[in-house]
């Protein structure tokens, strides 16, 4: 399944509007923004939708810039949902209270 979001592209992008400042100055500049966030974006890693909408306003970026089009995803059905392997329920392993030496347990 194809991804509708270009991460690439974003990293590239973050990376070019925080060309010359660095981590500590960008937070320090937009307090909205973390270390860890600014980094994951750098870096092309999974963001959260939240931390992409924060970065787009402060870096002042249009967060459907990075949309792709045409991106296949997958659909949800009712028997794609049933197809999906379940672990099956089994009683859990606990102390017997016949055990010896299970007493005050």
């Amino acid at each position: 399944m194809a991804d509708p979001f270009d991460r690439e592209r974003f990293a590239a992008t973050v990376r070019r509007r925080l060309d010359g400042i660095s981590t500590r100055q960008a937070v320090s500049t937009w307090p909205t923004l973390n270390v860890a966030m600014i980094s994951r974006a750098r870096n092309g890693e999974n963001l959260t939708i939240g931390s992409f909408l924060a970065l787009c306003k402060a870096l002042r970026l249009r967060p459907f810039d990075f949309h792709v089009d045409g991106a296949k995803r997958r659909r949800v059905t009712r028997k794609t949902i049933l197809a999906q392997t379940v672990t099956a329920a089994v009683p859990r392993e606990t102390w017997s209270e016949t055990r010896p030496g299970s007493e005050g347990l």
